[in-house]
Parts: structure tokens; C-alpha cells; sequence
């Protein structure tokens, strides 16, 4: 849930955090918030679908700018974000701040979401389209409703963010299938400042937040290019299509309390691969069905970063990994329940 865009394959990931998919190679720190005083405050009640619904939008359509700082583990990162809504399109861009530069362009509508990512020392532009997946300080692109039946929505008290004050809340699990969440919501607009990830003990175990973020001003487009020229680069695109995995004779039942959001064949490490996506919501799981030919070693042991597991077990000559930000048994009971029954 506290990715940021990214335009990276598989391979790259274990984590949520674990490659793509994930922290867009970090998240974001700088100087100076709005003034309270200046702000309009914002204390009329909402429900708990509101509260969601509010988060959802504004991070959509509102214009903002800041850094935020992300934590998991040992690992810190900040990067700098850029975001402006046109009445039509939400784009963005990210530029990191931490090791390799890099910089991320995204542009996304109701029903597209195109990440760039620009890696200037090989001078390569990497493409990826998919359906929309929401990413800090998005919250989902799940309903309110959808996310409700899930986790129980509680408000806590009224803190500062970045200079800010927020409407801090807890959507907690409703089962041990997934992990629980704090959100800082700014009080005036719905903007997400910070969030946490919490474990079964309700421990942190992954963070992202804005350290300084001015929101509501106008942004020039001028602000949206990347710091390179990138004429003359080398544009590669991550490509999928549709598939239907039982017509390849694969079982991969959908976990409890997730929904199916996507099943798609993909290259990775230049073999054709299998991938199904599931989500509550908030979390997302993935599947990995790849040929296996060398019997690449699995281990018993769940992988963990933060909050994104990793698991892998052989199923006959192909290789099935399982990659979630869930807590380390719902990956292996997913895992366990991929079936092969023979192609039709």
C-alpha cells in the first residue's frame, strides 16, 4: 500500500519494496508546508466511507509538491514529488534523491496508468501501461465498501504532519490474512502526509512520509519534465497480455477475502511467464508461474522485506513464487494451493 510509482519487472522486487511495484526507488523529504493559518480547516463529520473517499480524491486531484522520507527495516530513502491534476489527467513526477538518480513520469486517467522510468547513465527509458494501482499518498483504487469488509476504520486523535494537522486513523484487519495500517489525513483536504504499515503485533514495520509538502498551489507543466533530454534514448516496454491460466491447465484459487484484479503473461529473464494479481483492496498478492528448467532451488523459508514475503515452491517443471505485502503465512498458503492439472 505505501509504494510509489515504479516501472520495473518482476524480477527486480522482493519486496514491496522487493523490486518493482514498489517504493519507486524511494519516496520523498525537503521544505516548508503551507501555512495552518492560511488553510481552510475542515471539521465537518465524515463516515468511515468518506474518510476513504476523501483520501482517494485528493490525491488524485489536488496539486501538491514535497519530499517524502520511506523506512522499512534498515533501508531509508526520500525522493522528491511533483503532482499536478488537469482536470482530466493526474501526472506526476518523482525524482529520487537518494543513490543512482532516476525519475519517474506518470501519467494516469480513469482507466490508464503509464509509469516512465529514466535511467540517465545507460540512457534508457523503461515503459510500462497497466491498470490503474494506486501508490502513496493514493490510498486505493478499491471502493470504500470493498475496503470496509476487510479492515474497521478507527479514528485516533489530531496530529501534526509536515507542519500539518491530520485526522489520524487505523483501518485494522478484520483476520490474520493481512496487515494493519495508520494514516495522518490532512483535515482540510484528504491528503495522505503519512502512513504506517503494522504488523500482528502492531509493530511498524514499514513508514512513508512527507517531511515537507505545500499542497493547492499552482504548478507550472514546466515543473512535470525530467531533469535529462531524453532524444535519442533507448525506450524499452514492459509488455503483457491477457491470459487465462486455467486454459494452460494452472489452479490458483483466490485467497479469502482478496478479488482477482489482473492475469497476464509477461517475459521475464527472457522466458514467457505467468503472473496473477489479487488484492483486499489495500494489499496486493502476486502469482509467478515461470518455466523451471534448471531446478532453481527453493527454500521452506518465507523471504521478508518490510512487509512484502516472498515465497517460492517448484510446481512439476515450473518454478511458482508468491509475492505479497502480507504477513509471511498468507503467502505460503497461497503458494500451497497453486495446482497444475494439464493443459486443455
Amino acid at each position: 500500500m505505501l509504494r510509489a510509482a515504479t516501472a520495473t519487472p518482476w524480477p527486480v522486487r522482493p519486496g514491496r519494496l522487493m523490486g518493482m511495484l514498489i517504493v519507486a526507488t524511494g519516496t520523498l523529504l525537503g521544505a516548508a508546508a503551507s501555512s495552518q493559518e492560511s488553510r481552510p480547516r475542515s471539521d465537518t463529520p465524515r463516515s468511515d466511507a468518506q474518510w476513504i473517499q476523501a483520501v482517494r480524491l485528493a490525491a488524485l486531484r489536488i496539486n501538491y509538491s514535497g519530499t517524502v522520507v520511506y523506512q522499512a527495516g534498515g533501508e531509508m530513502r526520500s525522493s522528491r514529488i511533483t503532482h499536478l491534476f488537469d482536470g482530466v489527467h493526474s501526472l506526476e513526477r518523482i525524482q529520487t534523491l537518494d543513490g543512482k538518480p532516476r525519475e519517474f513520469i506518470r501519467r494516469r486517467s480513469a482507466s490508464n496508468d503509464e509509469v516512465q522510468c529514466l535511467i540517465p547513465e545507460s540512457r534508457r527509458v523503461i515503459v510500462e501501461q497497466r491498470s490503474v494501482e494506486e501508490s502513496f499518498p493514493g490510498l486505493a483504487s478499491a471502493s470504500a465498501e470493498e475496503i470496509l469488509e476487510r479492515y474497521v476504520l478507527k479514528l485516533g486523535s489530531i496530529e501534526r504532519v509536515a507542519g500539518i494537522e491530520c485526522q489520524l486513523m487505523t483501518l485494522e484487519p478484520k483476520d490474520s490474512a493481512r496487515y494493519g495500517y495508520r494514516l495522518w489525513v490532512d483535515r482540510a483536504t484528504g491528503l495522505l502526509l503519512k502512513a504506517q504499515t503494522l504488523n500482528e503485533r502492531r509493530e511498524v514495520i514499514e513508514q512513508i512520509a512527507f517531511s515537507d509538502v505545500r499542497i493547492g498551489e499552482k504548478i507550472e507543466r514546466s515543473k512535470l519534465r525530467p531533469a535529462w533530454s531524453i532524444e535519442g534514448w533507448s525506450v524499452q516496454r514492459s509488455e503483457y497480455r491477457a491470459a487465462d491460466l486455467a486454459q494452460k491447465g494452472w489452479t490458483v484459487p483466490v485467497p479469502d477475502g482478496f478479488r482477482k484484479t489482473r492475469e497476464v503473461e509477461r517475459r521475464i529473464a527472457g522466458a514467457d511467464a505467468l503472473q496473477v494479481v489479487f488484492s483486499d483492496g489495500l494489499a496486493t498478492v502476486s502469482v509467478f508461474i515461470e518455466p523451471n528448467p534448471q531446478g532453481k532451488p527453493t527454500s521452506d523459508e518465507v523471504n521478508h522485506l518490510g512487509p512484502t514475503s516472498a515465497y517460492a515452491r517448484r510446481v512439476g517443471e515450473s518454478l511458482v513464487t508468491v509475492v505479497g505485502e502480507v504477513p509471511p503465512s498468507t503467502v505460503r498458503t497461497v503458494a500451497a494451493s497453486v495446482e497444475f492439472r494439464g493443459s486443455r
